[in-house]
């Protein structure tokens, strides 16, 4: 009774942070992908699917981050200015606070903005590899 108890209560909480992944991805920030991969990583824990799931999404999303993000010098000097353009963006927006729309976009598009400043020219890899 207690396995399955705990069992149920762990799948609960995966599905739980699916739903909530979900319903909250329209927000602006990262929030919604993180709660996905984390229920998903509690109900890998008892369901066979879920973990060949998982295990497809790590060996292959390498592979999305090289499709969008290519050793082109043209193409990194591009992703470049959008940043700086969207960082601008996001200073006028924070500059003019009037709605809560605009606030909101505005921090949403921070973290798009640091995302692909991060993930341009392999910066993260970088940064991982100057922190050890």
């Amino acid at each position: 009774m207690k396995r399955n108890a705990k069992r149920i209560a762990t799948d609960a909480a995966g599905y739980f942070l699916i739903v909530a992944g979900i319903s909250l991805g329209w927000l602006p920030g990262p929030g919604g992908i993180p709660l996905v991969l984390a229920g998903l990583g509690l109900l890998s824990i008892n369901n066979s699917w879920a973990e060949r799931l998982r295990q497809l999404l790590l060996k292959h999303g390498g592979r999305l981050v090289k499709l969008m993000f290519p050793n082109n010098r043209w193409v990194q000097w591009l992703y470049d200015l959008v940043v700086v353009a969207t960082l601008i963006t996001v200073g006028i927006l924070e500059a003019q606070h009037d709605a809560l729309w605009q606030i909101s976009l505005g921090i949403g598009l921070f973290f798009v903005a640091l995302f692909v400043a991060l993930m341009n020219r392999d910066r993260l890899q970088s940064l991982r590899k100057h922190s050890k």
